[in-house]
């Protein structure tokens, strides 16, 4: 056993973040592959890891504005991060000062930077104690996207946004049928279950006899615009995992799931699996696929910038680029004309597309709809949903959520959501 058990969590918590850093990509991602200390630490070991990287990409930002005073340049950014996260455990995971700055040390030296051991020991002792936390401001988001979000919600709304960034998401679930005996949570107006207290999701009432699956209650909007269509054929396109594929199939739908990636599809059959549902599965690419018949309806779930899930994924703001947006926006515009060109054989004639973005900016929601408008013929439909509150629809009728929605009830992701009906 190691003489100090509390340094292998701590420095596979780094490995995690320079992970994601070096790789550019996402956390979850990371996890699918992760770094050997990572992998080598018992299920206990490996949350408390994953829990430290997660807050600190979080707090990272607040952690830099105390780190500024005593900091009269910056040093490496491997012992900055180091600080950052020694500094996030004292102040937002309440660990005792003592053990996280002898473990920081230990970890400045391991990473091959002795000098600055000394630096990192002071450093943390002076904003140990008497430090006011809160005095520091919600981290800002890049300046692109902060400058892309005051344009569309103004200063006021950018700051909702950014404070609503530094609480974790809530668990929620979308259930198959009634609420499992012993399966303790609230039931939001829209329909989803937010958990009390999520513990191991294997082990929750309900889990092995597929009674629901993990979803966020935004992303459980889109396909309820499609629940009167029960013996439609349905394609969900970019489907994978398969939240709104199960959806669509307990509403009766035949579905069929297409998506680019076979690794991501292991996903969605494991879930159908579980929860008894059916579902034609096709991996292909959207852009060069045709079926032999088309379809009533499509749920398109575009890949996106993914900036309306900060809250739960709050390294996205250290990965993503102006420049990767841009690419992002040309998918989505050449996938909505593949859908809403009946030549393309996807979509009948008098057919229903749903597109949905789990952005925050316009440019992959309510642009992307006004621009396809200019190109193809269809009408909006009332994005009418039981349990979502006016001012979240846009007076086109399509749907808007942001992080900082339903505070009330822990926050909702931020989505765009639009209904069309092709006119033949």
């Amino acid at each position: 056993m190691s003489p100090n058990p509390s340094l292998a969590p701590r420095a596979a918590a780094l490995g995690l973040i320079q992970s994601v850093l070096t790789e550019g990509r996402a956390l979850s991602d990371v996890l699918q592959n992760p770094p050997p200390g990572f992998a080598a630490l018992a299920p206990d070991g490996r949350a408390r890891a994953q829990r430290l990287a997660l807050d600190t990409f979080r707090h990272a930002g607040r952690a830099d504005h105390h780190l500024r005073g005593p900091l009269r340049k910056t040093p490496p950014e491997p012992v900055h991060w180091v600080m950052r996260l020694a500094l996030i455990e004292i102040h937002v995971a309440g660990q005792a000062a003592h053990g996280v700055i002898h473990d920081a040390v230990e970890l400045t030296r391991a990473l091959g930077y002795p000098k600055f051991a000394g630096l990192t020991n002071a450093v943390l002792r002076k904003l140990a104690e008497g430090l006011d936390w809160q005095a520091a401001p919600p981290p800002r988001l890049p300046g692109w996207l902060r400058g892309a979000l005051q344009n569309a919600y103004g200063a006021q709304g950018t700051a909702a946004i950014e404070a609503a960034h530094l609480r974790p998401a809530p668990l929620d679930l979308t259930l198959r049928g009634p609420r499992p005996d012993g399966l303790e949570g609230t039931l939001l107006p829209t329909g989803s279950l937010r958990l009390d207290l999520p513990g191991q999701i294997s082990a929750l009432p309900g889990y092995a006899e597929g009674a629901w699956w993990v979803q966020d209650a935004a992303a459980a909007l889109p396909a309820r615009l499609l629940a009167d269509m029960p013996g439609a054929r349905v394609l969900d396109l970019c489907a994978a995992p398969g939240g709104k594929a199960m959806q669509l199939a307990a509403m009766g739908a035949f579905v069929t799931a297409l998506d680019i990636s076979a690794a991501r599809m292991v996903r969605l059959r494991e879930n159908l699996a579980r929860t008894g549902l059916t579902a034609e599965l096709v991996v292909a690419d959207a852009l060069e696929w045709r079926p032999d018949a088309a379809f009533d309806a499509i749920l398109l779930d575009a890949p996106c910038s993914a900036t309306g899930t900060i809250r739960r994924h709050p390294e996205l703001p250290w990965l993503r680029a102006r420049e990767e947006v841009t690419a992002l926006r040309a998918l989505q515009s050449a996938l909505l004309d593949r859908v809403l060109d009946p030549a393309h054989g996807l979509l009948r004639p008098g057919g229903r597309v749903v597109y949905c973005t789990c952005s925050l900016l316009p440019a992959e929601g309510e642009d992307q709809i006004r621009a396809a408008a200019t190109r193809h013929r269809f009408r909006l439909l009332p994005a009418d949903i039981p349990g979502v509150p006016s001012p979240w629809v846009n007076t086109d009728g399509s749907l808007r959520t942001r992080s900082d929605y339903w505070a009330e009830h822990g926050g909702i992701d931020g989505f765009f959501i639009a209904s069309m009906q092709h006119l033949a």
